[in-house]
C-alpha cells in the first residue's frame, strides 16, 4: 500500500470503523430486520474494503490483480446499494399496495435499461462497464429519491425520521458519485487518484447520517391498507389524502391481483 497516501489510508481506515459500527448498531438494534438489504449492502461494502485492502498489501495499488478484484467487487456493492434504496422505497409505500406495485416494476424496469445501455457503451471492457453501470445506477437512485421526496411532500405521507436520514445519505453519495464517475470516463489517467480521495469523502459524510439514522430501534411496518375510508378523509383531510386513496385504488385495479395480496 505504499502508493496510497497516508491521509487516504487514515481517511480509507475511518470509513470502515464506521461501516462496521453500522453493522454493529443494526444488529444491537434489531434494525437488521426492519433493513435487511441495507444490512447485506453495508456488510458487502465492508468485505470489499478487507478484500481490496489486503489484496493491496499482497500486491500492490495498481497491480493487475488487485485493480481486477477491486473493480470486480464494485459491482456486487453497486447491486446492493441499489437493493438498499429499493428497501427504502418500500419502506414509504408499503401500505400503498398499489403505489408499490407500480413503483417496484419501473425500478427493476430501470435496472435492466442501465445495465443493458452499460453493455452497449463499454464495448464489453469490464471497467467500463462497472463504471457506467455504477454511474448509471447512482442516476437511477437519485431519481427515485428525488421522486418519492416530492410524492411523498405531495400526497402529505409521513417518512419516518430513520428511512429519512437514510434516504438523504443516499442521495447525497449518489449526486456525487455521477459526476465523480463522469469526471473519471474523462480523465481517466489524471484523476485516478483524485476520484478515489472524493469517493471516501463522499461515503464517509453519508456513513455519519446512517449512523444516526439506525442510533435506535425500528418499528415493523404495519401491513394491511393503512388508508382510512372515503367518509373520514372527507371529514379530515380531504383533497390530498382522497387523491392519493384514489391513486392508489386505481393501480389495485390496473395492476391485478398482486397489488391487493395482503
Amino acid at each position: 500500500m505504499n502508493e496510497i497516501d497516508a491521509f487516504d489510508k487514515v481517511l480509507w481506515g475511518l470509513n470502515v470503523c464506521l461501516q462496521a459500527r453500522l453493522l454493529v448498531l443494526l444488529l444491537n438494534r434489531k434494525n437488521h430486520r426492519i433493513f435487511p438489504f441495507l444490512f447485506v449492502y453495508l456488510l458487502i461494502a465492508f468485505l470489499q474494503n478487507v478484500v481490496t485492502m489486503a489484496s493491496y498489501r499482497i500486491w500492490a495499488f495498481s497491480s493487475s490483480n488487485a485493480v481486477r478484484i477491486a473493480w470486480g467487487t464494485q459491482g456486487l456493492v453497486i447491486l446492493g446499494r441499489a437493493l438498499a434504496v429499493a428497501e427504502i422505497s418500500r419502506r414509504v409505500l408499503e401500505s400503498y399496495r398499489g403505489i408499490w406495485a407500480l413503483a417496484w416494476r419501473m425500478l427493476v424496469g430501470s435496472a435492466v435499461l442501465v445495465l443493458l445501455y452499460s453493455l452497449a457503451v463499454a464495448s464489453f471492457e469490464w471497467r467500463l462497464l462497472v463504471l457506467n453501470a455504477d454511474r448509471g445506477l447512482e442516476l437511477t437512485m437519485t431519481v427515485v429519491l428525488v421522486t418519492l421526496f416530492l410524492f411523498a411532500r405531495y400526497y402529505e405521507v409521513t417518512i419516518e425520521p430513520a428511512v429519512r436520514s437514510l434516504a438523504i445519505g443516499f442521495f447525497l453519495y449518489s449526486c456525487f458519485a455521477v459526476l465523480n464517475d463522469t469526471i473519471l470516463e474523462s480523465w481517466r489517467n489524471r484523476y485516478a487518484t483524485h476520484w478515489n480521495l472524493a469517493g471516501m469523502l463522499a461515503y464517509l459524510a453519508s456513513l455519519l447520517l446512517w449512523n444516526w439514522a439506525v442510533r435506535e430501534w425500528q418499528p415493523e411496518i404495519t401491513l394491511g391498507p393503512a388508508l382510512l375510508s372515503q367518509g373520514v378523509y372527507q371529514t379530515l383531510a380531504p383533497e390530498i389524502n382522497l387523491r392519493l386513496k384514489l391513486l392508489n385504488e386505481h393501480l389495485n385495479q390496473i395492476l391485478g391481483p398482486e397489488a391487493k395480496r395482503p
